[in-house]
């Protein structure tokens, strides 16, 4: 079960509302990721690259740094392929944090720090590991812009998979049904 802070109290997620979390958190990081690697394309062709930079950048990950010097082919492909994937899973795991949360103003404040700090995680520990060429040679202000742009889009979560609300009971009515149990058991 997966767990929300809200107003200082933690409210678990049941199975049957996390599914829904989690899908519409895929949804959103897919659809965050496409609108991301628009802003990195449209960054590209503004500085005279071509537009299959970006994807290519991402596509040395599986081809090394020659994919930096050939066209679009497979190295585009993968690159845009691994930069999906990786939306999906920052969205999976975004939508399954905070999607109990109501508040659009809230969830799109928080998406977009979630978008920034992604940005600076992946700098410092996932592609140093992975592939040191990407923030080497991946364009900053296009670069941070996009993932704020990401992260606004975590945050106008389409609620396309209906999420049940979290059930709970008031203290009094809790502690009448203990105490129902509890003189049936005598």
């Amino acid at each position: 079960m997966q767990g929300n802070v809200v107003q200082g109290r933690i409210i678990w997620l049941e199975p049957k509302q996390a599914v829904p979390c989690l899908l519409n958190g895929i949804e959103a990081g897919v659809l965050g990721g496409l609108a991301m690697m628009a802003l990195l394309v449209s960054g590209s062709l503004w500085r005279g690259d071509p537009w299959w930079m970006p994807s290519n950048l991402l596509g040395t990950t599986f081809y090394g740094a020659r994919a930096l010097s050939i066209g679009p082919g497979r190295a585009t492909l993968s690159g845009c392929a691994l930069h999906i994937f990786i939306a999906g899973l920052i969205g999976a795991a975004f939508g399954l944090l905070c999607g109990g949360i109501q508040r659009r103003h809230r969830l799109v404040l928080l998406g977009t720090l979630a978008g920034l700090i992604s940005h600076g995680l992946a700098d410092a520990m996932l592609w140093p590991k992975i592939n040191p060429l990407v923030p080497l040679y991946s364009i900053q202000p296009a670069t941070l812009l996009s993932h704020a742009l990401f992260g606004v889009c975590l945050g106008y979560m389409a609620r396309t998979f209906p999420v049940a609300p979290a059930q709970m009971a008031p203290p009094d009515l809790a502690l009448a049904e203990a105490k129902a149990e509890w003189d049936g058991v005598k």
